[in-house]
């Protein structure tokens, strides 16, 4: 194991390459303010690079999947919606960037399945 991986970014950076990150940005209050979402991030070899350059100035050039409570669907439960809206973010980075088969790593995002299998995140020791 490689002690050194501890989350999905040092998985993209070990990784190398262009490598597309999808995760889901919890909602912040105050200056940093961020509605619930889920963002799609790249990374060529470690560097973070923009996947929405008209990304509101909170987003950080992340293409942004919102998670509002008014794009959710009568009778849909939370869990049903957010999928859906994964499901949006994973098509929409297949189209823009090419075919990844996406899996959720150990912290909950969802990186490309070779990264996760050669670069996988260890449980943490207790």
């Amino acid at each position: 194991m490689n002690d050194r991986i501890i989350n999905t970014y040092d998985q993209c950076a070990a990784a190398g390459g262009d490598r597309i990150v999808i995760y889901r940005q919890i909602q912040e209050t105050g200056r940093g303010y961020h509605a619930p979402s889920w963002q799609v991030a790249r990374y060529i070899d470690g560097n973070s690079t923009v996947t929405d350059p008209k990304a509101s100035w909170y987003d950080y050039g992340k293409k942004t999947f919102s998670l509002s409570r008014l794009e959710r669907n009568a009778g849909e439960s939370i869990g049903e919606f957010r999928k859906r809206i994964l499901q949006d973010a994973i098509a929409w980075a297949n189209k823009t960037f090419g075919p990844r088969e996406f899996v959720k790593n150990r912290v909950g995002d969802y990186v490309e399945r070779e990264v996760n299998e050669k670069f996988p995140i260890p449980k943490r020791e207790k």
